[in-house]
């Protein structure tokens, strides 16, 4: 009986840790802003100008030019979570394809910080270029910083929604991938940043043909950050702490039930005086 009130008490700590207060998620408006829209059917800004990894200013107009779609995904560089899982789950699934970036379709990831530097785009390029180990030309990959005015025309249109936080100094945001015809017009989003090599060639190949998909329930994962400051966890940690927390408390529940089953069978055995 002590073992089974010792350990209840245990468990009720850990469930109190999982609905402590200092774990709780960031305010809830800065959550519901950082979402994507699926604007499927819209056209790209193509006159948004850019600048490439090399300093080199690029309008959207000059990468989608009616020859290959293209594979958009929003960062920003300095990003410690969700941009750097995007990006690898995307040069990952890039990688395992029997097609060619460069040949029958591009890659572009823009930066939606203004703050971001050619250097910051040549950087993670160059990382990209690594891991893809096909072609050091690196034709058909653009790594784009800009000024606001251009992030803001091209994050409305693809429906991208971010929010500047000042007391974590983060970004909260969505991920996932947009996919382009190559005439510029938004054919289909993949969400998250895991993608599987059949799903996004499916997804080039439809907007190869001009194909609109439109998605009937798409939830993005959106990424905050742990504050140590105030103790405040985001949406995707704090699910992980949630599952971790579920996990635990189901395994020590499942210990005091074998340890209290051997307790009473080690009892019954035991000769009477």
């Amino acid at each position: 009986m002590k073992l089974y009130i010792g350990t209840i008490t245990i468990v009720m700590v850990c469930i109190s840790g999982l609905s402590n207060p200092l774990m709780a998620q960031p305010e809830r408006e800065i959550l519901n802003e950082a979402i994507i829209t699926p604007h499927v059917g819209n056209e790209l800004p193509l006159d948004a100008q850019f600048v490439r990894y090399s300093g080199e200013p690029i309008a959207l107009g000059n990468i989608l030019n009616d020859e290959r779609p293209v594979v958009l995904c929003l960062v920003y560089f300095d990003c410690p979570m969700l941009c750097k899982l995007a990006a690898s789950g995307l040069v990952k699934t890039v990688s395992s394809l029997d097609e060619n970036v460069g040949v029958d379709f591009d890659v572009v990831f823009v930066s939606f910080n203004p703050l971001d530097t050619p250097e910051k785009a040549a950087s993670a390029r160059n990382q990209a270029l690594r891991n893809y180990a096909r072609d050091e030309s690196g034709r058909g990959w653009y790594f784009l910083t800009g000024e606001q005015p251009a992030i803001n025309q091209l994050t409305e249109s693809v429906g991208f929604h971010y929010i500047w936080d000042n007391e974590t100094k983060q970004f909260s945001h969505a991920a996932g991938l947009t996919v382009i015809s190559p005439d510029g017009v938004i054919t289909e989003y993949l969400d998250g940043v895991r993608f599987s090599p059949a799903e996004l060639r499916t997804a080039i190949e439809r907007a190869d043909r001009g194909e609109l998909v439109e998605s009937p329930a798409v939830t993005f994962a959106r990424c905050y950050l742990y504050d140590p400051t105030t103790g405040k966890f985001g949406s995707l940690v704090q699910w992980t702490i949630r599952i971790l927390g579920g996990l635990t408390v189901a395994f020590i529940a499942v210990a005091v039930y074998r340890l209290n089953r051997r307790s009473s069978i080690s009892e019954q055995s035991q000769p009477s005086s």
